[in-house]
């Protein structure tokens, strides 16, 4: 990659990191590379090269293997594209009952990995692959709200149930399209970085 750093919180960097430097910036660069599909700059199926790509602390540079940029996307968005990645993370390692380590390809962890529902495995193979992926944009919060709102303020309260509705709607849709494109990537497992979006701290 071309000169950069891979921005950390704290004084002391090395002691905070738990993945590796290479790790992080792949993490990040799939990261930003979602970003720029969500904004329309980068479109399906073509990819920038992380050897080109370059870094600073509030911007991530995806290049492409020929040289050209291709989009410039904000460092703050890429971070939250990983939060969200570490959240269905968890998710399916709660589910699947995965021993938590650097290492995601021991026996055991894919035993109970391909016992998990296929829209499970699904997004496990995205969010570690740097594939397109659904997200709910709700929250069990957000149902919890839009509930209690019914008795003093119906009509918000409905209109936002409506709302979450059409998310849980369009959520299922897209989650439908992403199990079909891992049946045809051949049902691969995740990639051993299901497990390093948990030592990013």
């Amino acid at each position: 990659m071309a000169p950069g750093y891979l921005p950390t919180q704290g004084s002391n960097e090395q002691e905070r990191r738990r993945v590796g430097r290479e790790e992080g910036l792949n993490l990040l660069f799939a990261a930003a590379q979602d970003v720029a599909r969500e904004e329309g700059k980068l479109a399906d199926g073509i990819y920038a090269s992380l050897e080109q790509s370059r870094i600073s602390p509030t911007s991530f540079t995806l290049i492409s293997a020929e040289g050209q940029t291709i989009a410039r996307v904000s460092l703050a968005k890429a971070r939250e594209v990983i939060a969200l990645r570490r959240e269905i993370a968890r998710e399916v390692t709660r589910k699947a009952k995965l021993e938590i380590t650097p290492y995601a390809n021991d026996q055991s962890n894919k035993r109970n990995f391909r016992n998990l529902p296929e829209e499970t495995r699904a997004l496990a193979w995205a969010i570690t692959t740097g594939r397109r992926f659904p997200a709910k944009g709700y929250s069990r919060r957000d149902i919890q709200i839009a509930v209690l709102l019914l008795f003093p303020l119906i009509v918000p309260g409905a209109w936002l149930l409506i709302r979450i509705a059409q998310k849980r709607k369009r959520y299922d849709k897209d989650l439908k399209d992403l199990v079909l494109r891992w049946k045809s990537n051949g049902r691969q497992d995740p990639a051993p970085n299901l497990f390093a979006h948990f030592h990013l701290d």
